[in-house]
């Protein structure tokens, strides 16, 4: 990973809304559609599509979340991968979301 990737990755993982994107993900076996991603947390509840969109987007376009189209909507999962060789704990992530 080179510079300019691992400052667009911290960007990304910057923002309150965002981690908990990623904690609800996180806790997932499997993708989420956005809107069960929305209903997982209640204060992500609170945010209109165009915001929530606009997180989630954030989140593709550093890699941190994969985006994978079914049918007409879309579905997301974490980049384990990149999460691990960023030193990021996924289980940590899971855990905090208990809390």
């Amino acid at each position: 990973m080179n510079h300019v990737d691992t400052v667009e990755l911290l960007k990304a993982l910057a923002d309150t809304t965002r981690l908990s994107l990623l904690r609800n993900l996180a806790a997932q076996n499997e993708p989420m559609m956005t809107c069960d991603i929305a209903r997982s947390c209640s204060s992500l509840s609170q945010l209109s599509q165009p915001t929530m969109s606009h997180h989630i987007n954030k989140l593709v376009a550093a890699g941190v979340v994969l985006e994978q189209k079914q049918a007409k909507q879309k579905a997301y999962r974490l980049n384990t991968e990149l999460l691990r060789a960023s030193g990021i704990d996924i289980i940590a992530l899971t855990n905090d979301n208990e809390k």
